[in-house]
């Protein structure tokens, strides 16, 4: 190579180089997830979801993180999400799944990708998240299930809460002659139901086999049956839905009524409410039955990741930060202080952490004799249980049928 011809191809390769040096660089691109709730407004949790998109996204910056709040109920943003599923869209973390979502093949299988921090959870929890022995979902709202006492109303007969079903009865006789009923169906018949069937040992055995006029069953409704036929529901019970059920506790027109720690802001403490309701409000598990006195460990809302994830891995590394961040200590801590609905995550709760409504219905677990889940085999157990064949039943039962006929009309739903 003559000099003339080096120079040539020196000045070829710098002019390159600076050239390159010129071109802007490619920025990064953030990996995109959305996310859909009904948490917003005037629900319990929604100042806690505020600060947690906001704590996620200034934690991760890499990633844009999109919610879209569902004006309405649960079962809005469920009708909402599973169309977008069926058409082979939808968000790709959803909020609060069914085995719908699960037989249909919408939720990522999240057994092996959340093995790193699995330990976080309770493990009865994750029993409710679970189908086939796969874990599809985390519990992002968990809660005994405890019996909400009126005490304005329970000072009218005595003002002892009842702790066996004799006496339960017992009050609910006193209060009839005073005009007031003991429940309702979707007060506490619903889970009063649950919580007697699972006094039963056998009661998931029998459930797995389908067994739906087997002996824990038939137990169950005659004992409903005895309460119905006392005259201790409303007369109209069939045309009573929660809301309604959750109203006439609040004004005294039922004694009872079971739920969790949700219940709090969105009931009794709710804006509008009169302060004083919070202090009339005591909690138990629900009365024994033969001496046996279980309680509901309630997973309320289960969360999942969309199956399409498992076809774009940024996207579902994405979205499993926004789980892991969404279960973390830090969140459990914000949920149960501040919006009074613990996630399922291990805390050594105080009474400075939780208040005092909400640390006086997590003790009333202390009274119970053991806990149970709502089992998810068979899969369309926990979904049809609840509607429409607990309240057939007590429809039967309130139109006189005995609780072998009653029981009939459960099992045709639960093999419908």
């Amino acid at each position: 190579m003559n000099r003339r011809e080096f120079l040539r191809g020196a000045l070829c390769a710098g002019a390159a180089i600076a050239l390159s040096g010129c071109r802007p660089k490619t920025a990064s691109r953030k990996v995109k997830i959305t996310y859909n709730t009904h948490w917003a407004g005037l629900d319990a949790h929604t100042s806690v979801m505020q600060w947690m998109y906001k704590e996620f996204r200034a934690r991760h910056p890499e990633i844009e993180f999109e919610v879209a709040q569902i004006a309405g109920s649960a079962a809005d943003n469920g009708q909402k999400q599973m169309a977008e599923l069926t058409a082979g869209g939808g968000p790709d973390v959803l909020h609060d799944i069914t085995y719908d979502h699960v037989r249909a093949g919408f939720a990522l299988d999240l057994t092996d990708p959340v093995k790193p921090w699995i330990d976080r959870f309770y493990p009865e929890s994750l029993e409710a998240c679970s189908w086939d022995g796969r874990l599809y979902s985390l519990p992002t709202e968990y809660s005994p299930e405890v019996c909400m006492w009126n005490m304005n109303v329970l000072a009218k007969v005595g003002g002892r809460i009842p702790s066996t079903m004799d006496e339960f009865m017992a009050v609910g006789k006193a209060l009839k002659k005073k005009g007031i009923s003991l429940t309702c169906t979707l007060g506490a018949g619903s889970s009063g139901f649950l919580t007697i069937l699972f006094g039963f040992r056998n009661a998931k055995q029998v459930i797995a086999a389908q067994d739906w006029e087997s002996e824990p069953f038939l137990r169950a409704t005659e004992v409903w049956k005895e309460i119905i036929d006392t005259g201790l529901f409303p007369s109209n019970d069939s045309e009573i839905r929660r809301g309604n059920a959750e109203n006439m506790f609040r004004t005294g027109a039922i004694a009872c009524l079971m739920g969790g720690g949700w219940m709090l802001r969105n009931l009794i403490v709710a804006e509008g409410v009169d302060p004083e309701f919070r202090n009339q409000v005591e909690y138990r598990p629900f009365p024994a039955y033969n001496g046996v006195r279980p309680i509901r460990a309630y997973v309320a809302t289960r969360t999942a990741l969309n199956q399409k994830l498992r076809h774009e891995p940024a996207k579902r590394d994405a979205a499993l930060s926004f789980l892991e961040f969404f279960t973390s200590n830090e969140s459990a801590v914000k949920f149960v202080s501040e919006a009074q609905s613990p996630l399922a995550v291990k805390l050594n709760v105080t009474e400075q952490m939780a208040g005092p409504l909400l640390y006086k219905l997590l003790k009333a677990q202390d009274l119970a004799t053991g806990k149970f889940v709502v089992p998810n085999n068979p899969g369309i157990f926990d979904q049809k249980v609840f509607v429409p064949a607990i309240p057939d039943l007590f429809a039967s039962l309130m139109e006189g049928a005995s609780a072998k006929r009653a029981l009939s009309v459960f099992a045709e739903d639960m093999r419908s």
